[in-house]
This record gives structure tokens, sequence and C-alpha cells, in this order.
């Protein structure tokens, strides 16, 4: 057994490859500059938490999911709607973020069987669907629930959207969530997120 490795503690001293054990620090200090970065890392960490042995590419996609919006050009949800479900913005999003993702891949000297397969949960990571596709939603929505209440009430407080739409997205990213492991351990994530948004934002306007 080895070592673990920065954020994925909770799968204990499992084995890893030489090849991943490379890349991961480099893909930890890819992401940093993107704004949210404490969500990419969270990811990752629910998702070893939900799964201990995922695979290597699952867990570099966990990292990466968002990185599109890192790079000029990046998507983002019609907040002021509340169109957090919106199909085409969200396809968007994942298949912006897919590209990138495996061409960095590429350009670091990963084969094709591990793009290949770090691809796909990217593409799935806002609605599910594989086995895998649902692992990497529900410890993104996790994640989101734990560390973005912040960010969601500056949407409300700098007039991007409505509490209503706020609260929703909350609901949103709780609800879409399909393991029903997941569905547990996020519940307590989802109830003070929400608690707290109506909170902060009662306090921040008079």
């Amino acid at each position: 057994m080895s070592e673990p490795l920065p954020l994925l503690e909770a799968a204990g001293n499992r084995d890893y490859s030489d090849a991943f054990r490379r890349l991961w620090p480099q893909a930890i200090e890819w992401v940093e500059p993107y704004y949210d970065s404490i969500h990419l890392r969270h990811t990752a960490k629910w998702l070893v938490r939900l799964d201990p042995y995922a695979s290597e590419p699952l867990l570099i996609a966990a990292l990466t999911h968002d990185v599109e919006r890192m790079f000029p050009g990046g998507t983002q949800p019609d907040k002021r709607a509340g169109a957090w479900d919106d199909v085409e913005y969200n396809t968007r999003h994942a298949q912006r973020s897919a590209v990138i993702v495996g061409d960095w891949l590429r350009e670091q000297g990963l084969p094709p069987e591990f793009v290949d397969a770090a691809v796909p949960p990217i593409l799935e990571h806002e609605f599910g669907g594989s086995p895998e596709g649902n692992l990497i939603q529900a410890a993104d929505s996790i994640s989101f629930l734990e560390v973005n209440g912040h960010l969601v009430m500056a949407w409300v407080l700098h007039g991007e959207t409505s509490l209503h739409h706020a609260l929703r997205k909350l609901d949103w990213m709780y609800e879409r969530i399909q393991r029903d492991d997941a569905r547990a351990l996020g519940r307590p994530y989802y109830e003070r997120s929400r608690a707290t948004l109506r909170d902060d934002v009662a306090r921040a306007v008079p």
C-alpha cells in the first residue's frame, strides 16, 4: 500500500499507478486558478468518500469537471431566470469542459484509453446517467451544497438572481442526486445551506 494522495485521504492507503501519482498534483495545480477551485477539490474528496476505489480517470474527471469556466468564453447559467436545469446550457458547459480536459490530458502524455475514460463522466456530471455519471453528479452536488453557499448568496446580493431562484438552485443541486447514499450524506448540507442563505440575505438586506 502507498501513502494517501492529497484530497483522496478517504480512500486510505490504496494503490495508484505511478502515472497517476505524477498526474494528480499537476491536476490540482492546474485547476487552482479557477475561482471555485475549492468546489472542485471537495468534489474529488466526496467522490472517494462515496467510492474509495473510484477509477483514476473518474478521479481526474471529478477534480476538473467545471474547468471550462476558467478559460475565456466560459459558460454561465442564466441566473436571473433561475434556469438551473436548462439542458442546452448544462450540456454546452459539460461538453466544453470535457474537450478542455481531454486536450490537457493528452498534453500530459496520458494514453487514449485514460482520456476516453475521463471524458464521459464529465459529460454526465450535471444529469448523471451511467453509474459513474451518477457518482460524479452526486459528489458535485454534495460539494456544491457544502462549500458554495457564499457564492449563491453573492448572486442575490449583487442582483444577479432573486432569493427565490437562489433557493431553487440549492433545491436542484440536492434533488438531482440519484444515489440514495449520497442523498443521505448531502441532506445536512442542503438543509444548512438553505437556512444559511435565508439568514444571511435577511441580515444583509435592510
